[in-house]
């Protein structure tokens, strides 16, 4: 059973994949078999059998290879459409044939619009509509010429108004509705690639998100275990100086040493945190120099304040650091970010002095005016002799290379602490004073607001709001497309076809107005006038008399003249004027009738 459904499952498909291959060459034959049936159908009651069949045999080649170039060069297509019925229209004006078969437009709007859905360009399409235009122009002037008629040109011109009214009707309107057509697939389409993007946005969120987190326990690591580690290496360096039992000394040693190497251990292992959280945010940093050096820090720091401050230099003074601390300003520290930030600068000046220069005398200095906190950390430099001694430190508070060839430090947890002070509104600085120690200042504002932090917790959230405003930009642009195609598909045809027409109609205004006799001027007129005075008073044109003009016979051996009475649509009545040998020998008027 699932071998034969396995099968039946290969058939299909393979008849699925054969079907959408092969769907366009199907439409195209559909199109040639209505093209020709209607055409065959209407041509065959137009015209007697052989001329039909000639007709049908020409057209039928000529739609195959319309639609057979129709994806290739669908302008070229759009273009053999056209000309049957163009030629058929000159056939009808010169009496070739006698009526014109509609069903000889019918691909040519087809073709247009299939056209506008796959040509990106205009200039062919106004081409090929001017050349079509004047290509009419050129044989209805031949015409007008052999007629040599004033009044057949401007009817003529009334005839090439309508063939451009034609042309618009299919070409360019087709051709513009196919554009629109296109911009609104495009339209539906960018939705859907849209609503793709956003849910990669959404896990690529996700992702950093992960990441940050895990930058933001490196940032913690730094400062807690961090600044633990150094106040063991303090503590254990002045164990080793002041111990008078060599196995003392040696296991102070070895013990200063292994909270070295661990505390660098730390350091490597928070490098690499950092530096995957760095590679996931460099999308939204890199245009940004100042974000790209901010730490990562995600959440709201906990209160802190005053007690802090004192618990950080305790906690080194129990070290054994030799540290004094000034405080001056009566009011608190406040509690929130302006405190948490004084204890991380106190922290780490503390945590590099113990690192760096063990053994020197350390001054906190905390001043509170003008609603801001202003820290001075000094320290004296490293104690000649001692295990650090000689060892320079850069002004970001990194040691450099000692002796050994290790390198003690990257200067990150400074470079932190000036991002965060600074994206919080206040001022930081750290480096060497003339004296040969060093110096950390921070100027925290009370009105500091956890301008990163907040920023960083609402990353996702932002570049979701980033991510619509672009969703929507793109849809918009789509949309705004869509729509001016929409006006140019239906306000150019409108326009051209108003142009066409006021042409026409001004055209055959004038003939009509310049064929009409005043009633006047013809009650004046007595039978046996002079025919040159008779003229002076006759409009431009005559009205072409036919076979159903009517009236009264006229007179033997005249020459009979027929004028508008009125001019206005249907049959109206008509004056006509007969002459014999230079003399009006007959007036009266003739009333058609259906």
């Amino acid at each position: 059973m699932s071998e034969r459904w396995r099968i039946r499952n290969g058939h299909h498909s393979r008849l699925a994949t054969f079907v959408v291959r092969h769907a366009d060459h199907a439409l195209d034959v559909l199109l040639w078999s209505v093209f020709v049936g209607l055409l065959t159908a209407e041509v065959f009651g137009l015209r007697d059998r052989s001329t039909a069949l000639a007709e049908t045999l020409m057209a039928a080649l000529l739609f195959g290879a319309a639609l057979a170039l129709r994806r290739r060069f669908p302008v070229t297509a759009s273009g053999l459409a056209c000309l049957a019925p163009l030629i058929q229209a000159m056939a009808t004006t010169v009496g070739v044939v006698d009526v014109f078969a509609l069903a000889y437009v019918l691909p040519a709007p087809v073709l247009a619009f299939l056209a506008g859905r796959r040509s990106e360009r205009t200039a062919p399409v106004v081409t090929l509509t001017v050349t079509f235009a004047l290509v009419m122009l050129l044989f209805n002037a031949l015409t007008w010429v052999r007629a040599g008629d004033l009044r057949e040109t401007l009817t003529g011109v009334t005839d090439w108004a309508s063939g451009l009214l034609a042309l618009v009707g299919a070409i360019v309107a087709p051709w513009l509705l196919g554009r629109y057509w296109r911009r609104f697939d495009e339209l539906r389409t960018a939705g859907w690639e849209i609503a793709e993007r956003m849910e990669l946005a959404r896990d690529i969120d996700a992702e950093r998100a992960r990441l940050r987190e895990r930058s933001r326990i490196a940032t913690d690591m730094h400062g807690a275990l961090g600044n633990d580690l150094a106040l063991i290496g303090v503590r254990a360096a002045a164990l080793e100086m002041t111990a008078a039992d060599d196995g003392a000394r040696e296991a102070a040693a070895e013990l200063r040493e292994a909270a070295h190497e661990a505390n660098l251990r730390l350091r490597e292992i928070i490098g690499v945190l950092r530096t995957e959280a760095g590679d996931a945010e460099t999308g939204e940093s890199a245009g940004d120099p100042e974000r790209s050096a901010r730490p990562s820090v995600r959440r709201s720091p906990a209160p802190a304040g005053d007690e802090d401050v004192t618990t950080a230099v305790e906690r080194a003074v129990g070290a054994g650091m030799a540290v004094t601390f000034v405080r001056e300003g009566s009011s608190p520290v406040p509690v929130g970010l302006p405190g948490h930030l004084a204890h991380r600068v106190v922290q780490e000046a503390l945590t590099n002095a113990a690192r760096y220069a063990p053994g020197s005398r350390v001054a906190v200095r905390l001043l509170r005016e003008d609603g801001a906190t202003s820290l001075h950390i000094t320290d004296t430099g490293g104690v000649p002799g001692g295990p650090f001694a000689g060892r320079p430190r850069s002004p970001s508070g990194a040691s450099a290379p000692g002796s050994d060839g290790t390198a003690t430090g990257n200067g990150s947890g400074l470079a932190e602490l000036r991002a965060l002070v600074e994206a919080a509104g206040g001022t930081f600085s750290a480096g060497r004073d003339d004296a040969g120690g060093f110096t950390v200042f921070a100027r925290i504002p009370d009105s500091a607001t956890a301008t990163d932090a907040a920023s960083d917790s609402v990353a996702p959230e932002a570049r979701r709001h980033r991510a619509e405003t672009e969703t929507a930009s793109r849809m918009r642009r789509a949309r705004d497309r869509a729509r001016r195609w929409l006006v140019v598909a239906v306000a150019v045809p409108t326009a051209l076809a108003a142009v066409f027409t006021a042409l026409g109609f001004g055209a055959l205004w004038a003939v009509g107005v310049n064929t009409v006799l005043p009633r006047a001027d013809y009650e004046r007129m007595r039978v046996g006038d002079d025919q040159a005075a008779v003229e002076s008073d006759l409009p431009v044109f005559q009205y072409p008399p036919d076979g159903s003009t009517g009236g009264p016979p006229a007179p033997s051996g005249a020459r009979c003249r027929y004028y508008l009475v009125v001019y206005e649509s249907g049959l109206p009545p008509l004056y006509r004027l007969c002459f014999a040998d230079g003399r009006l020998v007959a007036k009266d008027v003739v009333h058609r009738r259906e």
